[in-house]
């Protein structure tokens, strides 16, 4: 029978590979309804090939062709009626954080879905006080300590030491806020934690009477009951329950931006998630305090020795560093510019600005990569002014100064932002679950309105990313761009809709810009040849419905460098 010149080429080439001692690698390719790369010189495919974790060629079964003649490969057609995706990025989400309030009692003002577990909002002060009675009550008489997340006092109202006290006078119990930069201690748990007046004399951010400890007050409280919160069995099972939750949002590239990398903690994180199983990588970026005691140039240098932190899973992103500039802005405590908020309270800072420029000064000149996280307009203002001072004495291109959470600018600043070359990672979230209640209480109608004003800054050229901030947020980046493209909040209200990204920029801010923002562009946030082959396999194409709806799409599985971790 005579071969057709199809076949004779292929078996030339393969007789070729054999004669060069070279074992011809299988090609993976995978068919779908619609694969949206989010590459605007291809933005749509159907078919792509992946070979070493990598794409091969992008496109159609046909326009493959040239790859598979003469190559194993297998046509895998199981998301035939399925949209694909790039693999969705988080790149601000913090792992330690996360696995040490995941497994704790959520006590929320919002509905939350962690996974399979359903979370029912709850709000009032009573309402609140009874569901920490009756958690008590579960707990028996157990000596077990009672810790609770994401209360909040503009939705269920003040509470303090005397009445946690109430609940329970021997059992310890912690109460952390939605914020995660406040926390609540009753008498118990002050006890337990060797917590003295003496030891907090003189310390702004602590309310002994209250049992209130917040902003640069946390650390003392975090200090006090650690060796509870971080117990190896217990920050394992939060690290497990966090990945899990992580690949449900369709994950698989994760920044933990602004991580203490001690020993202990990377030995925990990397014996949970360091391994094949894990279905997305992690990149660590560490965190400098700057705080005084601090020497600049010895915080380079252990921040240097990181980088020496390399697993399979897990990874320090080379010459990547985060910095602290003004409070939470879930507590109202980031630094408000005029007219400030309604009932006359200020903001704090996590670092003043001297100290923050003193401490960015020798990362700048080292050719790293600044993140900083500022929230108020004060803030940013101050970072902006650290930003053009660093450029002013030691000019760089491209250095992506990033702006992290964003959460109230002005125009003036979409316009800086640009200027200064600066990018900005936005958590959009806040809008969604504040811009009802701090139109209210804190801010007014216009500057709630304009919560997270990201419409700006891309029509000023800016790259704008999303991310979660994890447990600031849910870790649903379709959830996120949602907030991003629709701009309406949890009642349904839609704030300033000049401020609204379109479909395709949200996908952008998820993707591709999640990516550019972190220095990870060549590699990762586009379905383009040559870049790992992470997809999202989804249900629905975000392009062809309603954002409002892209929460509900249902993620059916992700692909990590061309493996396939189903999420269900």
């Amino acid at each position: 029978m005579a071969l057709s010149v199809r076949s004779l080429i292929a078996t030339s080439l393969l007789l070729q590979a054999a004669a060069l001692g070279v074992e011809a690698q299988e090609i993976s390719v995978f068919v779908a309804k619609k694969i949206v790369t989010l590459n605007p010189s291809q933005p749509e495919a159907t078919a792509v090939a992946i070979r070493d974790g990598r794409f091969l060629s992008v496109g159609t079964l046909e326009s493959l062709e040239p790859w598979l003649r003469g190559n194993a490969h297998r046509i895998d057609r199981r998301f035939e009626k399925r949209v694909l995706l790039p693999g969705l990025i988080d790149n601000h989400l913090h792992p330690n954080l996360a696995a040490i309030i995941v497994p704790m009692h959520w006590v929320t003002p919002h509905p939350w879905r962690l996974g399979a577990r359903e979370v029912s909002a709850l709000r009032g002060r009573d309402a609140f006080l009874e569901r920490l009675r009756e958690l008590d009550r579960e707990l028996g008489g157990s000596d077990d300590w009672l810790f609770t997340w994401g209360y909040h006092h503009l939705f269920q109202g003040d509470v303090s030491r005397s009445d946690l006290d109430e609940i329970s006078e021997k059992r310890p119990i912690v109460v952390w806020h939605r914020s995660f930069h406040e926390i609540f201690l009753n008498s118990a748990a002050i006890e337990a934690g060797g917590i003295t007046r003496a030891s907090v004399a003189g310390h702004a951010a602590v309310d002994l009477e209250r049992g209130h400890f917040y902003e640069t007050g946390l650390p003392v409280a975090i200090s006090a009951i650690s060796e509870h919160i971080m117990a190896p069995d217990r920050y394992l099972d939060g690290l497990r329950l966090t990945r899990d939750i992580i690949h449900a949002g369709g994950i698989t590239t994760v920044v933990d931006m602004g991580a203490e990398v001690s020993e202990n903690a990377w030995a925990l994180l990397t014996s949970a998630w360091d391994n094949p199983e894990t279905p997305f990588r992690t990149w660590v970026v560490p965190r400098n305090s700057g705080s005084e005691q601090d020497d600049p140039s010895a915080a380079l240098g252990n921040v240097e020795d990181l980088v020496s932190k390399q697993g399979q899973r897990v990874r320090v992103l080379p010459r990547s560093v985060k910095f602290l500039a003004d409070g939470a802005f879930y507590s109202q405590l980031m630094k408000m510019g005029p007219p400030g908020y309604i009932d006359g309270h200020h903001g704090e800072w996590l670092t003043e600005p001297d100290q923050l420029e003193a401490a960015v000064r020798p990362f700048w000149r080292a050719g790293y990569q600044i993140h900083v996280h500022a929230n108020g307009d004060v803030g940013i203002d101050a970072t902006l002014d650290i930003l053009e001072t660093m450029l002013e004495e030691s000019p760089r291109p491209d250095h992506r100064f990033a702006l992290h959470h964003y959460g109230y600018s002005t125009q003036a600043q979409a316009r800086r932002v640009a200027k200064l070359g600066a990018v900005v990672s936005a958590q959009p979230f806040y809008l969604w679950a504040l811009a009802d209640t701090y139109a209210e209480l804190g801010l007014g109608h216009d500057r709630a309105a304009q919560i997270s004003r990201l419409g700006s800054l891309v029509r000023e050229g800016v790259p704008v990313s999303l991310h979660s901030d994890f447990t600031m947020a849910p870790a649903s980046p379709l959830t996120l761009a949602g907030v991003a493209v629709t701009r309406r909040s949890a009642t349904g209200k839609l704030w300033a809709p000049q401020e609204r990204l379109t479909k395709i920029e949200g996908l952008e801010a998820i993707t591709i810009d999640a990516a550019y923002t972190v220095g990870l562009e060549d590699e990762i946030g586009s379905v383009e040849a040559g870049k790992k082959a992470d997809l999202v396999v989804l249900a629905e194409n975000p392009l062809d419905i309603d954002a409002g709806r892209w929460p509900d799409i249902e993620i059916l599985a992700t692909i990590l460098e061309g493996v396939i971790f189903e999420t269900q």
